[in-house]
C-alpha cells in the first residue's frame, strides 16, 4: 500500500480494512513516497502493533508507480494485493480473492466490483467487467480501464518481473494490465462481489490530468492494437 500525505482519518481507515480481513495469514506492506511527512505516518503506524506490518520509507518523493514497485520488490507471498491508501476493503476480501485464484489457477489475476463514495457519503456502484474469455477480457480494454487497480490482486508468478511502468503518470495500471494480458497471455477477470470501497474527494481532477489520461490512454490502446 503506497502512501503519500494522506489523511489521518482516512489511512486509519484503510488499515484497519487490511488488519481485519477475514484471511488474516499475510504481510502488509506499506510503503511511504512522501519522507517529508514520514514521522506522523511512522507514528501512526506504530500505533497499531501489528507485526504484519512492514514499513518500507522511501528516500524521496518518487510517484505511486515506483513506491507501488517497491512493495511488490518486498513482498513475499504467492499472491499480491493491491491497496491505496485512502479506500476501504471489504472484510472478506482477500478470503474471495484468494479462494478464486487457488480454484482457478489459469487466472493470473483477479479484481472485483467497488462502491464509490463521496465526503457526503452519496455513493454508487463502480461496475467493473467479469471476463470468462480471452476475447471478452481483450474487449474490455477498449470499454475504459477494466480493473480498478485498489481491487486487484496478482498471481506473483504471473507479475513476474513486471512492475508499473512510472512514465505514466496516471494510466500506468492500465498500461501492467494490458501487458499482462496481451504481452504474456495472462488471463484475469472480477469477481461479481464488492471488493472496495473506493473514495472520492471533493478536489475536482485537473484540466491538465484529464488530458494527461486521454494521452497516456490513447497511447496504450495504440500499444494494444499491436499487440492484438
Amino acid at each position: 500500500m503506497p502512501v503519500y500525505q494522506t489523511n489521518e482519518i482516512y489511512l486509519k481507515e484503510a488499515i484497519n480494512s487490511i488488519l481485519t480481513q477475514t484471511f488474516p495469514h499475510f504481510e502488509f506492506l506499506i510503503v511511504n513516497d512522501s519522507p517529508n511527512d514520514n514521522q506522523r505516518i511512522r507514528d501512526i503506524i506504530k500505533n497499531y502493533n501489528d507485526n504484519r506490518i512492514i514499513w518500507i520509507p522511501c528516500g524521496k518523493n518518487r510517484g505511486i508507480a515506483i513506491a507501488s514497485n517497491l512493495g511488490i520488490e518486498r513482498a513475499k507471498g504467492t499472491f499480491i494485493a493491491m491497496m491505496d491508501h485512502d479506500d476501504i476493503c471489504i472484510k472478506t476480501r482477500f478470503e474471495q480473492q484468494i479462494q478464486f485464484l487457488e480454484d482457478n489457477p489459469h487466472y493470473g489475476f483477479v479484481g472485483g466490483q467497488a462502491e464509490g463514495f463521496y465526503p457526503d457519503d452519496t455513493s454508487a456502484l463502480l461496475n467493473y467487467p467479469a471476463s470468462s474469455t480471452v476475447e471478452e477480457l481483450k474487449q474490455s480494454f477498449f470499454d475504459g480501464v477494466p480493473f480498478l487497480n485498489p481491487s486487484v490482486m496478482f498471481r506473483s508468478s504471473a507479475l513476474n518481473t513486471l512492475r508499473y511502468n512510472p512514465s505514466y503518470k496516471v494510466c500506468a495500471d492500465y498500461d501492467l494490465f494490458a501487458r499482462l494480458v496481451f504481452e504474456h497471455n495472462i488471463m484475469g477477470t472480477n469477481l461479481a462481489e464488492l471488493m472496495l470501497r473506493y473514495r472520492f474527494h471533493d478536489a475536482n481532477t485537473s484540466l491538465n490530468q484529464y488530458l494527461a489520461a486521454e494521452e497516456e490512454t490513447n497511447e496504450i490502446q495504440r500499444w494494444i492494437l499491436h499487440h492484438e
